[in-house]
C-alpha cells in the first residue's frame, strides 16, 4: 500500500520517531511517503527542517508551514495516491478530517501530555484508528473511551547497531537534554550530580542547544570539573555513539511521551537512573536494568498529567551506586535482557497490525509491496 507520514523532520525525537516508523512501514512492505512539517517560528531551531545525513530521503515533501492547509492535505494525498497517511500529535482535526473524507485513512496518534478531554470528540471524527505507545497513555486514552490499537516501540537497528567504546578508567553518565525545556530537570540532575564524589564519575550534559535560560544552571555546572557540557547539534551518527560511549543514562523527566532516550540507552546496553513514574517506568525496572528513584507532583503538563520532580538526594544515591562496577555490570546485563523484549521486530509486527486494522490489507514483511 501507499502510506503517507505527517511528521516533523529534524533532528529531535519525534521526527526520529517518524523517521523510524517510516523504516518499519518500508520493511513491511508498503511505500512511504513523507509530508515533512518545518517546526514552529519559534523556540530553539525555529523553522528547522533538515535534508541531508540521515534526513535526505527519497518521497520526501515539504510542507510550506507548521500548520499545513486542507488544499495542501487533499494535494499531497492526491498527487501521491495515499491508501492511508500517519500522524503523531497533530491537533488539525478539520483538514485530517477533510483528508479522510477524500478516501484516505487516516491514523493518529497523541502525546498523553497534550491530549485532553476536550480533543476526545474532533481526534475520533478526525482519525479511523487511534493508536497508543505506552501503557500510561494507552489506559488514558481507555478512560476518555477511546479505544487506542497497541503499538509496542522498541529499539532500532540504527542504535542496537553501534558499538560502545567506552572508557575504563572513568565512569560517564550522559543526560540526554534535548532542547532542554521544562520537562527536563537539569537543576535537579547537576545538584545530584555535584553532590556525588567518586573522583571516576564524569556527567555529559548533553543538549541540542544552549539556552539563555540554562546559563545560572550551567555556570553552576562549571564549578565541577567532571561535567561536561557537549551543548551543539549533532548528526544522527555522532550523536548515537557519544551517547553510547557513555556507562549509565541520566533520564529523570517531569513527563515523557515516549522518552526515546530510553530506548537509546537500552539498545547500548546501558543502565539507566530515572524517577519511578510512566512512562519512564515501563522500560526501566528497578535493580533489573536500572535505578527508579522517587518523585513529587509539583505541578501539571498541559493535558494535567502530573509533573512530576525527581527527589535530588536518592538521584544522587543512585549515581554513586552505579559508580560501583559490579552493581552497574548486573544492571548492563539486564539492560541487554530487556533490549530483547524491546525488539523491533516485534513493533513491526505490531505496525503491520496497526495498518490492517485501518485499511484492512493484511501484509506481511518480505511480501512486497500491496
Amino acid at each position: 500500500m501507499r502510506i503517507g507520514i505527517v511528521s516533523k523532520w529534524f533532528n529531535r525525537g519525534q521526527p526520529v520517531v517518524g523517521r523510524q516508523l517510516r523504516s518499519g512501514l518500508d520493511e513491511l512492505g508498503h511505500e512511504t511517503f513523507v509530508l515533512a512539517r518545518p517546526k514552529k517560528e519559534k523556540g530553539p531551531r525555529p523553522g528547522a527542517l533538515d535534508r541531508d545525513g540521515v534526513w535526505d530521503q527519497p518521497g520526501v515533501t515539504e510542507a510550506a508551514a507548521f500548520e499545513i492547509t486542507t488544499d495542501e492535505y487533499l494535494g499531497w494525498g492526491a498527487a501521491n495516491s495515499l491508501d492511508a497517511a500517519m500522524f503523531d500529535n497533530h491537533y488539525q482535526f478539520d483538514e485530517i478530517a477533510a483528508l479522510s473524507a477524500s478516501g484516505v485513512r487516516t491514523i493518529g496518534r497523541f502525546v498523553w501530555e497534550h491530549f485532553s478531554a476536550e480533543h476526545v470528540e474532533p481526534a475520533q471524527r478526525a482519525f479511523d484508528v487511534i493508536y497508543s505507545m505506552t501503557d500510561a497513555e494507552h489506559a488514558r486514552y481507555a478512560e476518555m473511551g477511546i479505544e487506542a490499537v497497541r503499538v509496542h516501540w522498541g529499539c532500532h537497528p540504527e542504535m542496537t547497531s553501534i558499538t560502545p567504546r567506552r572508557d575504563p578508567d572513568v565512569v560517564r553518565v550522559i543526560f540526554p537534554g534535548g532542547f532542554v525545556g521544562h520537562r527536563k530537570p537539569l537543576a535537579e540532575v547537576v545538584e545530584a550530580f555535584m553532590k556525588t564524589s567518586d573522583e571516576r564519575l564524569r556527567l555529559l550534559v548533553k543538549a541540542q542547544v544552549d539556552r539563555k535560560q540554562l546559563k545560572p544552571i550551567l555556570k553552576r555546572a562549571r564549578k565541577d570539573s567532571r561535567i561536561e557540557l557537549l551543548l551543539e547539534d549533532q548528526p544522527t551518527a555522532e550523536h548515537l555513539q557519544a551517547f553510547a560511549d557513555c556507562d549509565v543514562c541520566l533520564a529523570p523527566a517531569r513527563w515523557e511521551g515516549l522518552g526515546l532516550p530510553l530506548y537509546e540507552a537500552t539498545a547500548f546496553g546501558m543502565p539507566i537512573i530515572t524517577n519511578d513514574d510512566p512512562p519512564m517506568n515501563e522500560v526501566v525496572r528497578d535493580g533489573l536494568n536500572g535505578l527508579l528513584v522517587s518523585s513529587s507532583a509539583e505541578g501539571t503538563a498541559r493535558s494535567g498529567i502530573p509533573a512530576m520532580t525527581p527527589d535530588v538526594d536518592e538521584m544522587a544515591q543512585a549515581i554513586e551506586r552505579l559508580a560501583g562496577d559490579e552493581l552497574r555490570t548486573e544492571l548492563s546485563r539486564g539492560a541487554v535482557a530487556v533490549r530483547e523484549r524491546l525488539s523491533w521486530a516485534r513493533t513491526v509486527e505490531d505496525l503491520g497490525k496497526l495498518v490492517e486494522r485501518a485499511v484492512g490489507v493484511r501484509t506481511a514483511a518480505g511480501q512486497g509491496r500491496a
